[in-house]
């Protein structure tokens, strides 16, 4: 019997074929890893002004003296007037698709500025009467980054935000 030095072709044959199916698994679960560490990110700055943009809002009709908006439970208002305790009167709207402040002296924005049209959606104002004769206002809004991008897509996520806040007076 003679002594073989070489591989055969059909030994080669299979040895690549194995190496490309790991490679191919490896890629793969390399690029998954990426796309929902980018939509980790993506989702975490999205929570981040959110729930930034809710503190500020509940701390206005908190600390407001009055709320100049009429209370009314069956109809939700798209956006809020409070007077504070120095008398400046302050409107909470969507305006250029975010949540703005705005005031005879100033517009603050309280969410940030996106590329993407319509970030900020649904922005409403609940008003009910609590027993106690003081206003319970509810605020909801959404958050949505990834323009026209199916909900699954590793570039759009949206959160929904909720809370609500009895005033003072």
């Amino acid at each position: 019997m003679k002594n073989q030095k070489a591989f055969t072709l059909l030994e080669l044959l299979i040895t690549s074929s194995i190496t490309a199916l790991l490679m191919l698994a490896i890629s793969s679960l390399f690029i998954t890893f990426l796309a929902t560490a980018y939509k980790s990110r993506i989702s975490q700055n999205l929570r981040e002004s959110g729930g930034n943009a809710m503190t500020q809002i509940i701390d206005m009709i908190r600390s407001s003296g009055e709320i100049t908006s009429t209370c009314d439970s069956e109809t939700p208002l798209d956006h809020i007037t409070v007077t504070g305790e120095d008398g400046v009167e302050s409107t909470i709207i969507e305006e250029d698709d975010r949540i703005a402040s705005v005031s005879a002296e100033k517009k603050f924005y309280l969410t940030e500025s996106s590329a993407d049209s319509n970030y900020v959606s649904d922005l409403v104002f609940n008003c009910d009467l609590t027993p106690e004769g003081k206003k319970y206002i509810e605020v909801n809004f959404s958050l949505h980054t990834g323009d026209n991008e199916a909900s699954n897509s590793a570039r759009s996520t949206s959160l929904d935000f909720s809370s609500g806040v009895a005033t003072r007076n």
